[in-house]
């Protein structure tokens, strides 16, 4: 048993995020959507998770991870679309030399492209990217009616790719490539899913550019659609500067594409040793057979150092939009990493 356990590596870790603060969201005219309350994941959405990695040799490694979103306010679990329990994450993989193979639910590059290069990483409420790609919900009035058949403005998957086979190269110089494929996983009727992407890392400067085809029509991919993104970053020290561009668009068997095109500009700057201003603004334009509309976000927050493990933070959100009542949420709270 102590030989087994010196040869692997198993862990628990995770994060908690807690909040307090005033959260309005846009809302049609006449109504009012303002709710005053504690939330979990306001910076970075809570989760549990169980890894490890074991030395098999010759160069191999096997390597995995478990892992669920909370809802840290209330103790209980949340899911991404298909709600399960471990949604989060449930991979295996095995690595060298070659790079990795990494086979179950695991992330996809446009959720990594999204946290990367946004000051405010994958915070689902304060992010205007992550707000565009995973939040936005939209009522009928918006577009007309034309909305994507899953009724969420944004990308036909989420955040993490279930059924996937994922292969990481290795770090060449700074140039690094993935792609990721999931079976439809059904006899009739939609298309594989496929993912392309391609980064360079070098001292200060961070590029990526992605690709997407997704054609299942299932619990775990609900459109036949095409996504375009590039995100880049510089780091000059006094300031950290962000950009991204991304663009989706979704065949809903009419005679044009529903087409969803975002950008946000960002920075990180440094006021001390522990402490940074953030500040982040993005535009999602939704079109479809002549008719448009755009949904504006600005963020601005500070985040403060306690420890390696542990911050406080404070937020605000303005949301506008085409038709819709502008909404500001306003947070305070500590995020603690294990």
């Amino acid at each position: 048993a102590l030989a087994g356990a010196a040869q692997a590596d198993v862990k628990a870790y995770g994060t908690l995020d807690m909040s307090f603060g005033s959260f309005e969201s846009l809302h049609e005219k006449g109504t009012d959507s303002r709710v005053t309350a504690v939330e979990s994941g306001a910076m970075m959405t809570s989760y549990i998770g169980f890894g490890g990695s074991e030395d098999l040799g010759g160069g191999l490694k096997a390597e995995f991870a478990l892992e669920s979103f909370i809802n840290a306010d209330t103790g209980k679990a949340s899911g991404n679309i298909n709600g399960d329990f471990w949604s989060r994450a449930s991979w295996l993989a095995v690595g060298g030399s070659f790079g990795r193979v990494i086979v179950g639910q695991y992330d996809n590059a446009f959720f990594t492209q999204g946290w990367s290069y946004s000051a405010f990483g994958s915070s689902m409420p304060i992010s205007p990217t992550m707000n565009f790609y995973y939040s936005d919900a939209f009522s009928t009035s918006a577009l007309s009616g034309n909305l994507p058949p899953w009724g969420v403005a944004g990308l036909a998957f989420d955040t993490g790719w279930s059924n996937s086979i994922t292969y990481e190269s290795p770090n060449l110089s700074g140039f690094t490539f993935s792609a990721q494929y999931a079976p439809k996983e059904t006899s009739t009727g939609g298309k594989d899913n496929y993912t392309l992407s391609g980064a360079y890392n070098a001292g200060p400067l961070s590029v990526m550019l992605n690709y997407a085809r997704v054609g299942a029509d299932n619990a775990f991919y609900l459109a036949d659609q095409k996504v375009f993104g590039l995100g880049a970053s510089y780091d000059f020290g006094v300031v950290k500067v962000l950009g991204q561009y991304g663009q989706a668009k979704t065949d809903i068997g009419a005679p044009e594409d529903w087409k969803l095109t975002t950008y946000e500009l960002g920075a990180v700057v440094p006021v001390s040793e522990a402490g940074a201003v953030l500040v982040a603004y993005g535009e999602g334009k939704y079109s479809f057979m002549g008719d448009s509309f755009k949904h504006r976000v600005l963020s601005l927050g500070y985040d403060h150092k306690l420890s390696k493990r542990t911050d406080v933070y404070a937020a605000f959100k303005n949301d506008a939009a085409t038709s819709f009542e502008a909404g500001q949420t306003f947070a305070v709270g500590i995020r603690h990493n294990f």
